[in-house]
């Protein structure tokens, strides 16, 4: 017969994961629905050519009123999950696009599509400089799927980081190497999985390029375009920290 003690360790143990099932349900059902449309994402500003791509970003980030969960300090927000410092609400990659409140932010989805249109560029122009473009145009095979790697493939792995040292780089510097060390996040998770999700979509908006490499005509609700591809003028650095990315989904 069990003493009364035990029992409550029991019944303790039984809310516990109650309480865990019912937190796992809410997330899910939450993360279900996340993610702004092409079309409303198009509404708010964003080119129709380039407006595909940024959903399917969107889609693992979160809606235009979207306030992350606070982990370790850093809170993300709207559809694109721009973060804050550490033990701040603003701050971060957040402050460095934004100058209002996270509320007006949340509210102004005008203002999320120009910000991330922003950040997107800023992280063409690192990984051209740092010589990560070069992937363009590879064929790569991980996890039982392939894909030949595009300009989004690369703009989409860049949530790993565009810098010179980073796990994007570690795959161009290995000659191509899925496998190679240096290529996986601490969960395990491969730079390769992003390249080859991230391929195919039209992103000339943030490259100023076709899909071949050739400079972009002006005009058709394009932006105004340079056939270079280095950055100019005071082009803040990007960070692999400065957006958190749920791991797995994109």
């Amino acid at each position: 017969m069990w003493e009364p003690l035990e029992m409550r360790r029991l019944h303790q143990s039984v809310r516990v994961i109650f309480d865990a099932l019912a937190l796992a349900s809410m997330f899910l059902a939450t993360t279900a629905w996340a993610g702004q449309s092409a079309t409303s994402i198009a509404e708010a500003g964003m080119p129709a050519n380039c407006a595909d791509y940024a959903a399917a970003v969107s889609k693992s980030e979160g809606n235009f009123n979207s306030t992350s969960p606070t982990v370790n300090g850093v809170t993300c927000y709207g559809a694109f999950q721009f973060c804050s410092a550490k033990g701040s609400v603003t701050g971060g990659t957040f402050s460095q696009y934004y100058s209002g409140t996270p509320q007006q932010f949340e509210s102004d989805p005008s203002a999320q599509v120009a910000a991330w249109t922003q950040y997107e560029q800023n992280n063409w122009n690192q990984a051209s400089k740092n010589g990560l473009t070069s992937a363009v145009g590879q064929q790569v095979c991980y996890g039982g799927q392939c894909a030949t790697l595009t300009q989004s493939s690369i703009l989409k792995a860049c949530q790993f980081g565009c810098a010179s040292n980073g796990k994007l780089a570690n795959f161009v510097n290995s000659d191509f190497n899925c496998n190679a060390p240096g290529t996986r996040d601490g969960n395990g998770t491969s730079v390769c999985s992003y390249l080859i999700s991230g391929s195919g979509y039209d992103v000339s908006c943030f490259t100023a390029q076709t899909a071949d490499g050739g400079a972009c005509m002006v005009g058709g609700g394009d932006l105004a375009t340079s056939t270079t591809t280095t950055p100019t003028g005071n082009i803040p650095a990007v960070s692999s920290s400065d957006m958190i990315v749920p791991v797995g989904t994109v």
